[in-house]
């Protein structure tokens, strides 16, 4: 049954007060007719046949009404395309009858080609997307057989009679069955009332939000435990159903396996309960949905709504079939896939739930391809409102002015409300496990038959997780104080490392950035990463001795020095994302305090800094790093001291630097003649050097250049500026045309925003002690001599007050939403070419290119 009875009753109710309207209109029409005509006829005549025309305007009305009841059972996503649809349709009617007659034919062609499109495509969207979700839960075709739950068989709303025992607020969840249970609890609500959720609202109705019935649910995992039973709101359903039962239990709340009473359900054979033997009948059926929730990639980047797609909109509404079991059915199936126990059948919590009937290739493209599904499905509508609402049952629901709002999504709204610990920590360690089998599948030497299975979804694992984190307010706050977010970090760190020089990656890096920045901007986070990393990962990573802070600071200086020339705009990203734990960095090991200084000296060199007007932003950036680290945990980090004093020169120059010397150092970066070419194999050779004044110089877009690569000696230049006469500004745009030329303006600004003092105090006080130290030994000084100096010298007083601790947290906007679209349906076009499922040469949303089948889709 695909038609929705409160869409249908609402729709019914409004096709009826438009049916007397247009009666009314007809019987008069049609009176005065008759009226008109037969003039001169006897009284009874005219009677007979006004009743034989009333009859058949009647029959007509019947007709039409029939037809626009089925094609009028979604509603539409605003009330004004809704009105507007019955204004053209009334128009129509109000024609002659011979007109009228004529649509009876073409079902009101007179509206117009795009209504009668509207029309047409509401039926099978409807028909299509709600067969398909049928079908993912078909007894012996996707499922096993099940038992419906009692009352709940195409019900998905609450009655009314959901009542009346108040509960007497029935919530003593202290009298849990061990103290564990009890912290658990105690944990969970305190991780509500943090975030501001509180307790759940109770509500008389709304839309359930549980998943009836249980048993066809594919995996355990987030709300199902590996033994069959549902835990969605099965803590206050059990206190309900004790209730119930002292009430009586003939009202009928309580029986079957659905989540009412789901702490009290019989126990599942859990083969039975999460069979892998139907996968590949629910691999197409899964295709099929993907394949009719595909229309945003037909829609031009710039004209795309996501409140729009009126298939999407089907697939999300609240009366979708399923959707709480397709929810949880797909997210399951991707977080409980364990890649180290693929060949030996999923072991779930000691449990073994899967059958090893078939071969893991099907399951292992069943958790890819519910991943993309599960993407696709969030990715439409509004955000999920995450304060929760129950039934006087005790049952998730959402109300009804939500449900049937614009842009409401259901699969959004059920994601926002995990709330639960144990929920919240089966999703972390999922994407812990998936994201892991990127570098421990490559770390296996020998082909052994416990081996890891290599998924290929990890993109799709990445836009679930921004997903996740932006959804649910619960579970960014869960795994930064209650899991440790390094086992996150470290994988994120591998994806980007060696995906760097792939421009297909390109779109990998940014999202990934966008985690790392979502994530820094906590300062919990912050803290987290001053754990010891000790993981050994399949590249070339240098090696060095420090914790999780340096693995972040190397990796993204890597990506500068030596990525792909389309990573430029992510920079300022990279830079923010290391000040915005700089503050909470409490040792920083050499290999990371030689980069980052490295990467001072590169933006600060003539060929960066005069690039663009606002190229000093990344200075500004790496200022405030150092900044964050001498005022706030000078002590610890005597290794980024050292380099800094190591690297006084560079200080001093652009301390120092005065407009003559910029425009000097301006045509000498960039003379009329010299057109820039971008080398990428200078910067690997680079970084083989050791030499610890060497820069690489870079174009106006920040572009690593191959031209030379010698030891800098700028103060040859300032000599220089001195005996140059100073060049007008008429000469310098001869020069230089259509590029950066500095003025006394841009002066000003760069002094404004550069923060140097701390840096300065630094360096006025230390110099001289590190020149003493060699005046005494003779020019020949122990650097770790030099270190343990730098421990005892303490710097209260000799540095400016603390500077606030300045966090800058990611804000979404409607670019970012656009683009994570483009880019999930990149991958998900990308992926499904064999067989490929869509017209590549009808794509809108991004470009499509020939030239690599492998790799260059967007």
């Amino acid at each position: 049954n695909v038609t929705s009875p409160t869409r249908a009753s609402s729709s019914s109710s409004k096709s009826m007060k438009k049916s007397k309207k247009k009666t009314k209109k007809s019987t008069a029409s049609t009176k005065e007719d008759v009226t008109v005509v037969n003039s001169n006829e006897d009284e009874d005549e005219v009677e007979v046949k006004l009743k034989d025309a009333l009859g058949e305007a009647e029959e007509k009305k019947s007709k039409k009404k029939k037809k626009k009841k089925y094609n009028r059972q979604i509603t539409e996503e605003s009330e004004g395309t809704f009105s507007e649809v019955e204004e053209e349709a009334s128009g129509s009617e109000s024609e002659d009858e011979g007109s009228a007659a004529d649509d009876d034919d073409t079902e009101g062609g007179s509206a117009g080609e795009d209504d009668d499109d509207d029309d047409e495509n509401e039926p099978l969207a409807l028909l299509v997307v709600h067969a398909a979700m049928h079908m993912l839960f078909l007894p012996q075709f996707t499922c096993e057989f099940y038992e419906e739950d009692v009352g709940s068989s195409n019900d998905y709303l609450d009655s009314e009679s959901d009542d009346d025992d108040d509960d007497d607020e029935n919530d003593k969840d202290d009298d849990a069955d061990n103290d564990e249970e009890a912290r658990r609890r105690r944990a969970d609500a305190e991780g509500r009332a943090e975030a501001g959720l509180g307790k759940p609202r109770r509500i008389a109705r709304g839309v359930r939000l549980s998943p009836r019935p249980v048993g066809i649910v594919w995996a355990p995992g987030v709300g199902f435990t590996p033994d069959g039973k549902c835990l969605v709101g099965a803590k206050r359903s059990a206190a309900a159903a004790t209730n119930g039962g002292k009430s009586g239990a003939g009202k009928g709340k309580g029986g079957g396996r659905g989540g009412t009473g789901a702490n009290t359900a019989p126990k599942l054979n859990p083969e039975a309960a999460y069979t892998r033997k139907y996968d590949k009948n629910r691999i197409e059926v899964l295709r099929l949905l993907l394949a009719a929730c595909s229309d945003p990639l037909f829609s031009p980047a710039d004209e795309y709504n996501p409140l729009a797609s009126r298939w999407m909109s089907v697939a999300v509404a609240a009366d979708a079939p399923n959707a709480p079991c397709l929810f949880y059915s797909l997210l399951n199936t991707v977080i409980s896939y364990d890649p180290h126990s693929a060949n030996l059948g999923n072991i779930v919590g000691g449990v073994t739930p899967y059958s090893g009937g078939l071969s893991s290739d099907a399951h292992v493209k069943l958790v890819e391809l519910s991943a993309q599904v599960l993407c696709v499905l969030l990715d439409c509508g509004l955000s999920g409102d995450p304060i929760p609402y129950e039934n006087r049952r005790g049952e998730p629901i959402v109300r009804l002015g939500e449900a049937y709002g614009v842009g409401f999504n259901i699969f959004r709204v059920l994601l926002a409300r995990i709330d639960s610990g144990r929920d919240l920590e089966a999703l972390y360690r999922g994407f812990v496990r998936l994201l892991r089998n990127m570098h421990e599948g490559k770390n296996t030497l020998l082909a052994m038959p416990t081996q890891q299975t290599r998924l290929e979804c990890h993109q799709e694992l990445l836009i679930l997780l921004w997903k996740t984190l932006e959804e649910n307010p619960l579970f960014l706050d869960f795994i930064l104080t209650r899991c440790d977010v390094c086992e996150l970090v470290t994988p994120i760190c591998y994806l980007m490392y060696v995906s760097r020089r792939d421009s297909t990656q390109v779109g990998l890096i940014h999202i990934c950035t966008f985690i790392l920045l979502k994530l820094s901007g906590e300062r919990s986070f912050g803290v987290s990463l001053n754990r010891p990393f000790r993981t050994k990962l399949p590249c070339d990573l240098p090696l060095f001795s420090g914790s999780h802070a340096d693995l972040v600071s190397i990796t993204l200086h890597k990506i500068i020095v030596n990525g792909s020339y389309r990573l430029v705009p992510l920079y300022s990203c990279f830079l923010t994302i290391v000040s915005n734990f700089s503050p909470y960095w409490r040792s920083m090991s050499l290999v990371a305090s030689v980069k980052l200084v490295n990467l001072f000296e590169l933006f600060s060199s003539p060929k960066f800094l005069f690039s663009s007007e606002k190229a000093y932003r990344h200075l500004a950036l790496l200022l405030e790093i150092f900044n964050n680290i001498i005022q706030y945990q000078y002590n610890g980090n005597q290794h980024l001291v050292y380099a800094i004093v190591r690297r006084k020169d560079s200080f001093g120059r652009l301390a120092s630097l005065t407009l003559p010397k910029a425009i000097y150092q301006c045509n000498k970066a960039f003379p009329i003649s010299e057109k820039p070419e971008y080398d990428a194999d200078a910067e690997e050779r680079a970084t083989r050097q050791v030499a610890a004044m060497s820069v690489q110089d870079v174009d106006e877009k920040g572009n690593p250049l191959g031209k030379k690569m010698e030891t800098v000696k700028e103060d040859s230049d300032d000599d220089a500026t001195e005996a140059v006469p100073k060049p007008s500004k008429a000469a310098v745009n001869e020069h230089l045309p259509g590029r950066f030329v500095p003025t006394e303006a841009w002066m000003g600004e760069l002094k404004a925003n550069l923060p140097l003092e701390t840096c300065n105090r630094l360096l006025q006080h230390l110099v001289p002690v590190v020149d003493d130290m060699c005046r005494r030994k003779n020019g020949v000084v122990d650097e770790i001599e030099i270190l343990e100096v730098f421990k005892d010298i303490t710097m209260v007083g000799l540095l400016p007050v603390p500077h606030a601790i300045v966090i800058r947290k990611y804000q979404p906007n409607q670019y970012t939403s656009i683009w994570f679209t483009a880019f999930m349906w990149g991958v998900i076009f990308l992926r499904s070419q064999k067989p490929p499922i869509f017209d590549k040469e009808c794509i809108e949303l991004f470009q499509v290119s020939n030239e690599d089948e492998e790799g260059g889709g967007n």
